[in-house]
């Protein structure tokens, strides 16, 4: 059923997928454990597209449903975010260079928040996989003064819905994070384990403050098509690697 040389694509939420899916030539579906995975080409590229749903439990299921079922050579993990920073606008872009899952608490053993016992707590995205992603942003945004601004750092994922400056202030000294989101560092986690490169491009559409859930749902939209519009990009770019 599944071909060689596949790059796996996860999205979230219902706004998210269609965008990718409309684009695809897509011959084949299949259900697994409740998610749905299109198969398919786009730009003469193979690609398999699932949408995994909220949270790091769904996240993880579906990204190792994925590497176990269609043997994929790497996964982009895309989707929307909140914004740390003071000077990040709503629609702009980060590019996670690392995540930390910031409510992973062992410090009563004496580790710091987002430590896990057994490993280092930055999981990493691709580096070849990093840059490729701003490159890509460079071709789909061209017009610095009037389109999305891009900034490349450190992702922080975790189940809780950030929407107070309190918490929002907590994540930018304790983990000097830009973006606050729910499922990337266990998709990572996940590739790191079977030796997946991985990245994680998010489109920023609230403030996580105390306007997020309004923010969000005014700019849901623009961010998933920014998103798609750097993805666009990459996935050629990605195929002129191998």
């Amino acid at each position: 059923m599944w071909r060689d040389q596949i790059l796996a694509l996860i999205g979230v939420l219902d706004e998210e997928v269609p965008i990718l899916r409309g684009d695809i030539t897509v011959p084949a579906e299949a259900t697994h454990s409740g998610f749905t995975i299109a198969t398919g080409t786009y730009k003469d590229v193979e690609l398999v597209l699932a949408k995994c749903g909220v949270g790091r439990v769904n996240a993880a299921i579906c990204a190792q449903m994925l590497i176990d079922l269609c043997k994929p050579v790497a996964i982009v993990f895309s989707g929307v975010a909140g914004g740390l920073m003071r000077n990040m606008a709503i629609s702009d872009m980060v590019i996670a260079g690392h995540l930390i899952q910031f409510d992973i608490d062992f410090t009563a053993f004496g580790h710091r928040h987002g430590d896990l016992p057994d490993t280092q707590r930055m999981i990493e995205s691709d580096p070849e996989f990093v840059r490729i992603a701003g490159d890509t942003f460079d071709r789909a945004f061209l017009d610095a003064t009037t389109e999305p601004g891009l900034m490349t750092g450190t992702v922080v994922s975790g189940d809780p819905l950030v929407k107070d400056s309190e918490t929002l202030r907590l994540l930018q000294r304790a983990f000097s994070a830009l973006a606050k989101e729910m499922e990337g560092a266990a998709v990572g986690y996940n590739c790191g384990l079977s030796g997946i490169p991985f990245v994680a491009i998010r489109g920023i559409s609230d403030g996580a403050s105390e306007t997020a859930d309004t923010n969000f749902k005014e700019k849901l939209h623009t961010a998933c098509q920014n998103s798609y519009r750097v993805l666009e990009e990459f996935v050629p770019l990605w195929d002129g690697l191998r």
